[in-house]
C-alpha cells in the first residue's frame, strides 16, 4: 500500500480490501448455516434451539479474537504507514502469542465449569443433551477460530486479502462436505457437526500460519520481549470490538430468556433462522470494516485525514445500497427462505414477521458498524466504545425486556431495529464532532505510548 495509489483509487481500493474480506465473512456464514440446515433437517428443532443458546460462548471467544485482532493489526498498520517493519513484526508476534494463551485459559476455565455455565444459558433436559455433544467439542475448536480470525486480520493488513477469501472458500467446501458425511452420512447428529467445525479450523489455522513463513508476506514471525505497554495499547485499541461482541453475547442471552418466557422453544428456532440473516448482514458490514481498517489506519500513520474520511463515506453509502436490497429480497422471499430449516408452519410464520420489523435493522447497522471500526482505526477508542456499548448492551438490552412486555413476541422483533436506529443518531453526532475537531485542526489520534 501506499497513500498514492489509495487517493488515486478508493473505491477500487475499498473493494480490493472489502470485497475478499467480505467474501471470507460470507463464507463464515454459509458455514454456520450449512450446519444450521444439516442440524435442523436432520436432528430437528431442539438441536437447533440448543444450538443457538450456546451462542454467546461463541461471542465471548470472537469478543477476544477481535479485540486482539484488531488491536493488533491497527497498530500494526499505523507502524507500516510510519514504515517501521521491525516493530510491525514484533507486534503480529505478540498479538498472536496473547491470542492463543487468553483463549487456551478460557477454555480450560469454561471445561471445569461446563455444567453452571450450560444451566445459567437456560439449557433444559430436552436441550441439555444436544448442548453438551456440540459445545464440549466447540471448546476444542474456539481458539482455532480465533487463531484464523487474527491471521486473517494481520495478511489483510499485508496487503493480501485474496489469500484469506481462497482459504475461506476452501474451507466452506471442506466444511459442507464433512456436515454431509458426519451428519446426515454417519447420523452423528451435533458431535458430527461440530466435529466438522474443528476439523475445519485446525486445518485452515495451519495454512495460515504456513504463511508468514511464505516469500509471499511481508510481516514475519520474529523473536521478540514481551512488552507489557504494547499489549495494553493493543486491548485499548480493540476494546470496542470487544465490548461489541460481548454486548452480542449479553443480548443473546437476554434474547433467548425472553424468547423462551413468551414464545418457548420455537421462538429460539425463529429466531434463529431469522438470525442467519442477519449474521449474515452484519458479516458483510464487517467484512467492510475489515477492508477500511487496515487503509484508515495506514492513512493515519501517513497522516492522510482527509482521505480516511473520504473512505468511510463511500463505504457507508454502498452499506445502505445493500441493506436495502436485502430488505426487499427477504421480504418478499421470507416464507420460502424459512422453510429451507425444516421447520413447522408456526416457526414459519414467525420467520416472516420478523423480517418485516427488522426492514430497519438492515438500513442502519451498516452505519453503524463502520463508523464503529473507522473510530477504532484512527485511534478514537472512545467512541468507538459508545456506539458499541450502546447498540449492543444498552439500548439493545433495554429494549428486549421492555418492548416485549407491551407488545409480547412483536416487541422482540422490535428491539433490534430500535436500537440501530437510535444508535446511528449517536453515531451521527460523533462523526460531525469529529469534523468540527478536524477542521479546527485537531486530529483524534495521538500515537501509543508503547510505540513511542
Amino acid at each position: 500500500m501506499n497513500t498514492k495509489q489509495i487517493k488515486e483509487n478508493k473505491l477500487r481500493m475499498i473493494l480490493g480490501f472489502s470485497i475478499p474480506s467480505i467474501i471470507a465473512m460470507l463464507l463464515e456464514t454459509v458455514i454456520t448455516m450449512t450446519d444450521g440446515y444439516f442440524t435442523g433437517n436432520y436432528v430437528g428443532e431442539n438441536a437447533l434451539a440448543a444450538i443457538n443458546l450456546g451462542l454467546p460462548i461463541l461471542y465471548f471467544y470472537l469478543g477476544i479474537g477481535l479485540c486482539v485482532g484488531v488491536g493488533g493489526t491497527v497498530i500494526c498498520g499505523r507502524l507500516l504507514g510510519a514504515s517501521d517493519g521491525k516493530r510491525a513484526d514484533e507486534v503480529l508476534s505478540q498479538t498472536i502469542v496473547t491470542s492463543l494463551m487468553a483463549c487456551i485459559v478460557i477454555s480450560a476455565v469454561l471445561a471445569v465449569l461446563f455444567t453452571p455455565v450450560r444451566d445459567l444459558l437456560g439449557a433444559n433436559s430436552a436441550l441439555a443433551g444436544y448442548f453438551d455433544e456440540y459445545y464440549k467439542v466447540m471448546l476444542l475448536n474456539y481458539p482455532f477460530m480465533v487463531l484464523t480470525t487474527v491471521f486473517g486480520m494481520f495478511i489483510r493488513v499485508d496487503g493480501k486479502p485474496q489469500v484469506c477469501m481462497i482459504v475461506s472458500v476452501a474451507g466452506c467446501v471442506l466444511n459442507a462436505a464433512l456436515d454431509y458425511a458426519l451428519v446426515a452420512g454417519l447420523g452423528l447428529g451435533v458431535f458430527g457437526s461440530a466435529v466438522g467445525s474443528l476439523s475445519v479450523q485446525m486445518l485452515t489455522a495451519l495454512v495460515m500460519a504456513g504463511y508468514f513463513f511464505s516469500r509471499a508476506s511481508g510481516l514475519s514471525f520474529i523473536r521478540f520481549a514481551f512488552d507489557g505497554a504494547l499489549n495494553k495499547e493493543i486491548m485499548f485499541n480493540g476494546s470496542s470490538e470487544f465490548i461489541g461482541e460481548m454486548a452480542s453475547a449479553i443480548s443473546m442471552f437476554a434474547f433467548n430468556f425472553v424468547l423462551m418466557k413468551y414464545a418457548g422453544s420455537e421462538g429460539v428456532a425463529a429466531f434463529t433462522v431469522l438470525g442467519y440473516v442477519v449474521y449474515g448482514f452484519s458479516m458483510i458490514c464487517i467484512g467492510f470494516g475489515q477492508g477500511l481498517t487496515p487503509l484508515v489506519s495506514f492513512l493515519f500513520g501517513a497522516k492522510e485525514f482527509e482521505t480516511a474520511i473520504e473512505l468511510r463515506k463511500i463505504t457507508n453509502k454502498i452499506l445502505f445500497g445493500i441493506g436495502a436490497v436485502i430488505s426487499v429480497f427477504f421480504l418478499l422471499m421470507g416464507r420460502s427462505y424459512a422453510g429451507l430449516f425444516g421447520c413447522s408452519d408456526s416457526v414459519v410464520d414467525m420467520v416472516v414477521t420478523g423480517f418485516r420489523f427488522y426492514l430497519a435493522t438492515f438500513l442502519f447497522m451498516g452505519y453503524d458498524v463502520i463508523n464503529s471500526m473507522y473510530f477504532t482505526s484512527c485511534g478514537d477508542a472512545k467512541s468507538s466504545a459508545l456506539i458499541s456499548s450502546l447498540r449492543g448492551i444498552v439500548l439493545l438490552l433495554a429494549f428486549t425486556f421492555i418492548l416485549p412486555m407491551i407488545f409480547g413476541m412483536t416487541g422482540i422483533w422490535m428491539a433490534g431495529p430500535s436500537t440501530e436506529i437510535l444508535t446511528s443518531i449517536v453515531s451521527f453526532c460523533l462523526i460531525n464532532r469529529q469534523r468540527l475537531a478536524l477542521e479546527r485542526g485537531q486530529t483524534a489520534w495521538k500515537p501509543e505510548k508503547a510505540l513511542q
